[in-house]
């Protein structure tokens, strides 16, 4: 019997070719898509599940309250935390405590190791990921040392583990334990592990790890409650209850934090965060690693099942419409004795197998798209390898009994029913059965590819305008070198010496140096007041550290007071530390507004004082600048304070504004800078290009909508192809008729899609107020938006009704040009 029912299957896909390969493509692409984004959104969301103890480590974070001034939450804590909550918490079995090497090091980081023939090998580790930690980072965080003690590797002063790749670029096939390499040259450590590479799906990516006891980051800060810029980890004892340790963390600041919270009127707390939320759940500053969005990923996943439903329906749409002209097929096979039972087992098979090609022909297209797929998203999360997950056929298993099912339905139960007297005496009247089902799909599949196509042309729309907004600086032209690492008494003088003669060439029009760059988020912020107010009213604010032609170099324009000059630069340290007073600032907008000052004149001469270190400072301010967008356009104005001294302190960058042919400027720069600093690596980078990279995300998951957006209208417009074309066979005698009553070409051509194109129209007044609320909530999370239009969601419906209209007018035409004589003979 059911090799029967192929043969009937194989005849009915032979005399409907065109109909069975566009069910068979429109699923597969529907079937592919699917897996792509649910394969991409399972990655995003195993972020951290590696790790054996993930259920029970937590991130301690920080949160300072300055009530009406606002508040802010950091990654970020003060050293003491960890130690101290082992200590005073016995819900907490372990913990471990993180810094990054910008603690330490200011600008590039060169690492160096000298071979047995003498040979100097030396890279530069901005991509390697080095932080300071102490031993239970390699327990916590499951590094696995295929060389080295993982109980005491880093348990010694100036030691480090190396990951297997860092190893084998300096050391190739020789063995690093127990060899000495150096950082910048001066600080020498000694190889105590390598580790193999962690999985991608992590939110801490470790390239190097230097025992925290290291460069007196150990001793000093242990016990320091006075400086939140280290990332604090603990584990706490299976079974406990994190909201049980929560409540006690405000008792914990009260006790440790009580005189510097009441000194400068904020108040701080603390809150644990799960592991494995950081990734998708937290958006803090100073976060580890760039996080993704939840809310982004449940989107593409609403996506993925918009999709594979637009091209089930198709399937089911199309399925309704042919099953319509096989009434006279079950009416005879009724006849001669097959029962209902049969002819349901039929058609379930004829689906089932459309199905089984179509999920063949998306494993195809999977595997031809897996580089483009891995390039778009950022991650390899298509291999061969996920063939023999178990999860993936799970998918692709329910894709094809559920969807062959479904597509299944309505002729096995619905024409099976159908009475072979009615159908065989001519009563029966085909056109009229299922169409009602037919226009529902249609509206459904059009309403959510509307829907896809608007969304992402508003997503675009937001960030076109983001990136086209003025930022307050000059991106252009400007191109940003490390400053070097190398360090001795005769720095400054050279860095002096390398400005002044790239002056000299005709196209370089400045050059300044500073610890920060438009595009990066400033780490160093703390309290500032006007000096005759109270603590408690200061407000918090970020530094920034300059020379006197920053300004000028980036563009940024004075509303009021003037620039940094040479005089003003005053010391970073002194004989007895640093200096409490003498000091110059220039303020941004938003800091003097902050401040009190109602207009950027009143804020000039007037003495405030910042909290640096330890200790407060007395500054005047003798210029304000307008507002510049220092991160993406979705974060408000900071306020900033702009500090000047006198040395090569925490100097991160040199940028060099070029006037004129930057490109062929760059190898005279490369040589001048070799010059100078010759041990050091010449890095560069471009403003513009370094600023763009905040969107990156952003522009990644408006680009994933697009891609999948265009595949929901393919799949919804080969539907509709397949519908029209089937509309067509049915009305052919209809147009002939009306052509010999007197109808025009014109008359003619219009009837088929103008009962398409009417569906498509209601399915865009479903669609477009759903996209305007949807998008009007997603851009609240803006704080520079784009103002919502009527062009911008009746543009897309156009786009779409053109594209439904094409897709139709090749049927329509074909059915309204055949010849009367012809299609009308037999009547």
């Amino acid at each position: 019997m059911f090799t029967n029912h192929l043969k009937i299957a194989w005849r009915f896909f032979k005399k409907n070719k065109l109909f069975s390969a566009i069910n068979v493509f429109g699923l597969a692409i529907g079937i592919a898509a699917f897996l792509i984004l649910t394969r991409y959104t399972v990655f995003e969301k195993s972020y951290d599940s590696y790790l054996s103890e993930a259920d029970d480590m937590y991130r301690v974070t920080l949160t300072t309250n300055h009530g009406d001034k606002g508040f802010s939450s950091s990654a970020t804590n003060h050293p003491a935390v960890g130690p101290t909550l082992k200590e005073e918490f016995p819900e907490v079995e372990d913990y471990t405590i993180i810094a990054d090497k910008s603690l330490v090091f200011s600008g590039t980081v060169i690492l160096s190791y000298t071979n047995e023939f003498g040979e100097k090998i030396k890279s530069d580790i901005k991509d390697d990921h080095l932080y300071f930690a102490n031993q239970s980072i390699i327990d916590m965080f499951n590094i696995s040392l295929a060389q080295g003690n993982p109980k005491t590797a880093l348990n010694e002063p100036n030691t480090i583990i190396l990951s297997a790749n860092v190893a084998k670029r300096f050391f190739g096939n020789e063995v690093p334990l127990g060899k000495e390499i150096k950082l910048n040259d001066g600080f020498a450590l000694k190889v105590t592990g390598v580790f193999e590479e962690a999985p991608q799906n992590t939110h801490l990516p470790l390239g190097m790890v230097v025992s925290y006891t290291s460069f007196g980051l150990g001793g000093d800060f242990t016990n320091s409650w006075v400086w939140p810029e280290f990332y604090n980890y603990v584990k706490l004892k299976p079974g406990t209850d994190p909201k049980v340790v929560e409540s006690k963390f405000p008792a914990l600041a009260q006790k440790y934090l009580t005189e510097i919270m009441e000194e400068y009127g904020f108040k701080a707390s603390f809150g644990l965060q799960p592991v494995r939320d950081i990734h998708l759940k937290s958006n803090l500053h100073k976060e580890i690693s760039p996080n993704n969005s939840q809310l982004a990923l449940s989107f593409l996943f609403i996506v993925a099942v918009f999709i594979i439903a637009i091209a089930i329906i198709n399937f089911i749409n199309l399925s309704t419409a042919k099953s319509m002209e096989r009434a006279k097929e079950v009416g005879l096979k009724k006849v001669v004795g097959a029962n209902r039972g049969m002819l349901i087992r039929q058609f379930l098979v004829e689906s089932l197998i459309v199905n089984f090609f179509a999920m063949l022909l998306s494993i195809l297209l999977v595997i031809i798209s897996m580089h483009f797929v891995n390039s778009l998203v950022g991650v390899a999360v298509l291999s061969m390898d996920m063939w023999i997950n178990r999860k993936v056929w799970v998918i692709m298993i329910s894709l094809f009994v559920g969807g062959g099912i479904l597509a299944g339905l309505y002729p096995a139960f619905v024409v099976s029913s159908f009475v072979p007297a009615h159908v065989l005496k001519g009563s029966f009247q085909s056109m009229g059965k299922g169409l009602g089902l037919r226009k529902v799909l249609v509206v459904v599949q059009f309403t959510v590819s509307i829907t896809l196509i608007a969304g992402t042309s508003i997503v675009y729309n937001q960030f076109s305008y983001m990136q086209k907004q003025d930022l307050g600086f000059n991106a252009q032209q400007n191109l940003v070198v490390s400053a070097p690492t190398y360090s001795d008494s005769t720095l400054i003088t050279k860095v002096e010496a390398f400005k002044q003669e790239l002056i000299k060439d005709p196209r370089i029009k400045s050059v300044s140096m500073s610890n920060e760059i438009p595009g990066k988020a400033i780490e160093w912020g703390n309290s500032v007041r006007q000096a005759h107010k109270r603590r408690e009213l200061a407000v918090s604010s970020r530094f920034m550290r300059i020379d006197h032609d920053f300004l000028n170099t980036y563009s940024i324009s004075l509303t009021a007071g003037r620039n940094f000059t040479k005089e003003d630069a005053t010391a970073y340290f002194g004989p007895e530390g640093p200096i409490p007073s003498g000091h110059r600032v220039i303020v941004n907008n938003t800091a003097a507004r902050l401040l009190g000052f109602i207009e950027p004149d009143m804020a000039l001469d007037q003495q405030i004082v910042y909290k640096f270190g330890p200790i407060d400072r007395r500054a005047r301010i003798v210029g304000v600048v307008a507002d510049h967008h220092q991160q993406s356009l979705q974060n408000d104005y900071e306020p900033l304070v702009f500090l000047y001294f006198d040395g090569f302190y925490f100097v991160d960058y040199l940028t060099i504004n070029i006037e004129s042919d930057m490109h062929a400027s760059i190898p005279i720069i490369e040589t001048k800078y070799q010059e100078f600093f010759p041990n050091d690596l010449f890095k560069y980078f471009f403003v513009d290009e370094y600023f763009n990279k905040q969107y990156q995300a952003d522009i990644k998951l408006g680009k994933i909508c697009l891609v999948f957006s265009i595949l929901a209208i393919i799949i919804a417009c080969l539907g509709l192809f397949g519908l029209g074309t089937h509309i067509a066979i049915q009305k052919t005698k209809e147009l002939s008729v009306r052509k010999v009553l007197g109808a025009s070409i014109i008359q003619a051509l219009l009837i088929i899609p103008r009962s398409l194109l009417g569906l498509v129209l209601l399915s865009g007044t479903i669609a477009l107020p759903i996209t305007y609320f949807i998008a009007e909530n997603w851009l609240e999370n803006y704080a520079f938006r784009v103002k919502m239009n009527a062009l911008m969601l009746i543009a897309p419906l156009l786009l779409v009704i053109f594209i439904a209209l094409f897709s139709i007018l090749p049927q329509s035409l074909r059915a309204t040009m055949a010849n009367p004589s012809v299609t009308l003979k037999n009547e």
